[in-house]
């Protein structure tokens, strides 16, 4: 009956995983003469790597205990426990092939798709089970099979995807309150992660019932002790079918948790306080950067020393100096004033020095109406002194630094971060945030996501550490061996090829994209700064010098005169 029922519903594909213990090898060897296609036996140790790979297994056990033991042994070694089960207990006695603890025992190791076979004075018989059928949201009660029909029953495929459709049955979702992504109005799910939560539901056929995480907040984590805290901790102690909390995925995670499909990727940054304001009266100069500034100086230091080249006595002995005379001495002053858009007083006769002139007008020219287009923006912007770079400058500037428990893991391999990590959990998240944006010295990891929603809130200003750390995967969290992550994998993979999560968050983030205060287009008496500076300097120059021409000239009378 077994090789029988492997012939008509096995992949022949794959490998099948032959499991025995040695009192049974006889019967072992029946199945295997009849079966007659790729198989692999194991008696006692299955081999980890074809455990973990192939979708079909026999399992010859003694009796219940027996079959126990095969399975932990297996689940050990990650088997695929949404593969084909046939399992044969040889035991004449009735009580030791119970096929009622039978499907107890597979829906502890959520095994659905599989057969259980034993043997009885009456004859051999088969059972399966249909965890969701017609009324039923948790019926582990045996089916018997009637030979030789062994691929399908009125309820179903023995061998199929017993949880495509979940008949309106309740799929408990764990999650928490996270705009613009999760947003539970009257029980009902909104937003990205909230509307594509619905559109799987649609496709299981399933009713969507939320809950927050009964211990602890958030996404959770790995505490101290071993055990887990907030949304992942409500499918831990099975309260939970399934976790939707968009969470990176983690080294803890990964290990302890089933993953679906990824719909989305979260960015993991760093951001700390903006640094300091940089002095109004700087932002003159702002428009031009290190090399230009040593451009525009050079350029001028060669009409200075023009100048005096001008009025050596060389210069004289070669022009006639009558001719030169005003424009040797006022070089620099009507350089300036080209510099400064005035209108040419005098032109030398000379075309070489008209060229040279005309060049230098147009050079002028040119540096002005460019310093102009860029002098604007200057003065509204807003320009900081030297931000943090990367969380090694934070270190040396003697920062605070952590965030999620969770995001911990990335710096597991850089013991500097790592053993100086300061946890934040859930909700102290906004209040860290807010006083980080007062001056707060601490560099804290979180998504980009849950930023910018508090950035547009709360209207702070925060400053985004260019390094990364890391761009992972959002995926849905379930239990291990849950047979709800191939259903829900096939439709978020059909989503995903459609556009579907990337329109959801394009749309719920749309407020993301170019948004500028009327404070920083309006130009204000501040914005001048660095302009009343220089005119007050020079007001306050030119009558230190009258003071200075008046005294020496009309008051002072030198001794000698």
């Amino acid at each position: 009956m077994a090789a029988n029922i492997a012939l008509q519903n096995f992949d022949f594909r794959y490998a099948t995983l032959v499991l025995f213990n040695s009192t049974l090898y006889c019967g072992v060897e029946i199945f295997l003469s009849t079966f007659n296609n790729n198989f692999v036996v194991n008696r006692g140790s299955p081999n980890p790597n074809l455990v973990r790979v192939t979708r079909q297994y026999v399992l010859f056990a003694s009796d219940i205990s027996d079959l126990e033991s095969l399975l932990f042994s297996l689940k050990e070694l990650d088997m695929v426990n949404t593969g084909n089960f046939i399992i044969v207990c040889t035991s004449q006695v009735d009580s030791d092939c119970d096929e009622r603890i039978f499907t107890e025992i597979s829906w502890t190791y959520r095994i659905v798709n599989v057969v259980f076979i034993k043997s009885e004075r009456m004859g051999t018989h088969a059972f399966t089970y249909f965890p969701i059928s017609e009324g039923l949201c948790n019926n582990i009660k045996p089916i018997k099979l009637n030979p030789p029909n062994f691929i399908q029953t009125s309820l179903g495929r023995i061998f199929g995807n017993k949880f495509e459709k979940l008949n309106s049955c309740p799929l408990f979702v764990s999650t928490f309150i996270r705009p613009p992504f999760m947003i539970i109005d009257d029980g009902v799910p909104i937003g990205a992660d909230g509307d594509l939560l619905r559109i799987i539901a649609y496709g299981l056929n399933t009713s969507l019932v939320m809950m927050t995480p009964h211990r602890g907040t958030g996404w959770g984590f790995l505490t101290k002790n071993g055990t887990w805290t907030g949304s992942l901790a409500d499918i831990i102690e099975d309260l939970a079918n399934v976790s939707m909390t968009s969470a990176a995925l983690t080294l803890s995670r990964f290990s302890n948790f089933q993953i679906s499909f990824s719909y989305n990727a979260v960015h993991i940054i760093w951001i700390t306080h903006p640094a300091s304001l940089q002095s109004e009266a700087s932002k003159l100069l702002r428009p031009f950067g290190p090399s230009t500034l040593v451009a525009l100086t050079v350029s001028y230091a060669l009409v200075i020393l023009s100048a005096f080249v001008i009025k050596t006595d060389k210069w004289s002995s070669i022009f006639h100096e009558n001719q030169y005379d005003q424009s040797r001495k006022s070089v620099v002053f009507y350089s300036w004033m080209m510099c400064m858009g005035q209108a040419v007083i005098k032109l030398p006769k000379k075309s070489v020095f008209l060229y040279v002139i005309v060049l230098w007008v147009f050079y002028c020219f040119l540096m002005r109406t460019v310093y102009q287009v860029y002098l604007i923006d200057s003065l509204t912007g807003k320009f900081y002194e030297h931000q943090l770079e990367t969380i090694e400058e934070a270190i040396r500037g003697k920062y605070s630094f952590g965030g999620g428990p969770a995001l911990r893991d990335y710096y597991i391999d850089y013991p500097k971060v790592f053993d100086s990590w300061k946890d934040v959990d859930s909700p102290e998240m906004v209040q860290t945030i807010l006083d980080i944006s007062k001056g707060k010295k601490f560099v804290f990891a979180v998504n980009t996501d849950t930023t910018r929603s508090i950035i547009k809130k709360y209207k702070v200003k925060l400053h985004r550490l260019p390094q990364r750390i890391v761009l992972s995967p959002t995926v849905i969290f379930f239990k291990k061996y849950s047979p709800l992550t191939d259903p829900i994998n096939r439709i978020l993979s059909r989503l995903c090829s459609a556009g579907f999560p990337e329109k959801l968050y394009k749309d719920y983030s749309a407020y993301e994209t170019n948004h500028k205060s009327n404070e920083e287009e309006t130009l204000k008496v501040i914005h001048f700064t660095a302009c009343y500076v220089i005119l007050v300097g020079g007001f306050s120059l030119s009558a230190i010098f009258f003071l200075l021409e008046v005294y020496f000239g009309k008051i002072y009378k030198h001794p000698t005169l």
